[in-house]
Order: C-alpha cells, then structure tokens, then sequence
C-alpha cells in the first residue's frame, strides 16, 4: 500500500511510531532534516531497504512538491513488499513552512520561525477604538478569525480615521505574510526592500505564528 500524506497526517504516524526515511543526497540531509529521519538516498535505497522495519510504517520524503524522489522511493518500498508505505510529498519546505522544527547543521534559530515574536491580535467586529494603543506600540495589529488564520492587518496609517470605525472597515486585507523557513538574510531583505516596520509571519494554512520587527533583524546605523 502507497499513500500520500500531509503534514499534519505525518505528525500521527510519526507520533504512532512510524519510521521516516529522507531520500535526499546525505549532504542536504546534513544540512537540515525532519526529526528522527534516518538518510537513505534513493539510489541506496534498494540495496539498503532491510535497515527498515517491515512491521512498522514507512514515511518517506524529499525537498518539495517539484521533487519526484519520494514518489519514486515509495515505489520502490512497495516493490520491495513494505506493505505500509507514505509518501510525503509535500517534503521538508511544507514541514518547515508549518513551523516545525528540524534537525542538522542549519539551526531552526536561522529562520523567521524563530525570530518571529508575539503578535498584537484583534476581530474583524472590534473597534478601532479598542486597538488603537496597540498598533501605537506594536505597528501592527492582525486580524484573526476563531482559529487564528490571518485575514487582515490594522497598521499607523488607519490612526487617523474615526475611533469608531470598524477594524473590517479599516483594515489592509490581504496583507503580505512569509513562511517560518525564510532564512533571516531573506527576511532582511525584505526590509530593505520595503518601507514596512513589520513582517507577519504565518504557517501554510495561514495561522498567525508571530511578527518580526525591522529593528529586531537591522543592524542599527
């Protein structure tokens, strides 16, 4: 059997004592892996297979959707007669897009994940009354729904129209996030490419994970 998975369907097997295998070359598993993965480069695969567990399932990836080498593993398992195989071929940028952490010779500290800081928050049926102290202070305030998934942000320019007006009237809808595996050299360049003060930072399903200052990655003049 050969299944595709995603995320959040790896994190159960994973927790269910599957075995995770990334088919990448071993230097780019050196680099960066997801936890508990064990390196077998697809080209190693076949002669390799028996260091696996037949009785447990078997979660292989590679780099990201573009990446035909997990596919081509899970046949290969399934060929071999592993009878519970997953593919995840969303890869190792959706695990590190959803803000998970990782393993290797590139620390999880060097991405927006980790620098990213707590978020100022508000409704869509608030007040500008009611953040208005906030977005003073933070810059920014984003707008959220019940389960935390970014649908706008209230920022400086909207301090000049009516207290009274509604955050959903006033806010920026739409507004630019970045995943928590940008690298934090990227997330520089984004400021200095930009005249913003602040960088949300939200997961592949678009809940707010934090936001990251100018002055927190710039280095002072």
């Amino acid at each position: 059997m050969k299944a595709v998975v995603d995320v959040a369907e790896v994190e159960k097997l994973l927790a269910g004592g599957a075995q995770i295998v990334e088919v990448l070359p071993r230097a780019e598993y050196e680099e960066m892996h997801l936890p508990g993965a064990r390196s077998i480069p697809l080209a190693e695969l076949p002669a390799r297979a028996d260091e696996l567990l037949r009785d447990r399932p078997v979660v292989v990836y590679c780099w990201d959707y573009q990446c035909d080498l997990s596919p081509r593993a899970a046949a290969w398992l399934v060929q071999l007669g592993f009878s519970e195989v997953y593919d995840f071929v969303a890869g190792k940028v959706a695990w590190m897009a959803s803000g998970l952490p990782t393993e290797g010779t590139s620390p999880d500290t060097s991405r927006a994940g980790y620098l990213a800081g707590e978020a100022a928050t508000c409704d869509l049926d608030d007040d500008l009354a009611s953040v208005i102290d906030r977005v003073r202070s933070e810059g920014v305030v984003v707008v959220v729904d019940g389960n935390g998934v970014v649908l706008g942000a209230v920022r400086r320019s909207a301090l000049e129209l009516p207290p009274d007006s509604v955050v959903a009237d006033v806010m920026r809808a739409a507004p630019r996030t970045i995943r928590p595996d940008i690298s934090a050299e990227d997330v520089r360049k984004i400021f200095k490419g930009s005249k913003t003060d602040t960088v949300i930072v939200s997961t592949l399903s678009g809940e707010l994970l934090g936001v990251i200052h100018r002055q927190d990655v710039m280095p002072a003049r």
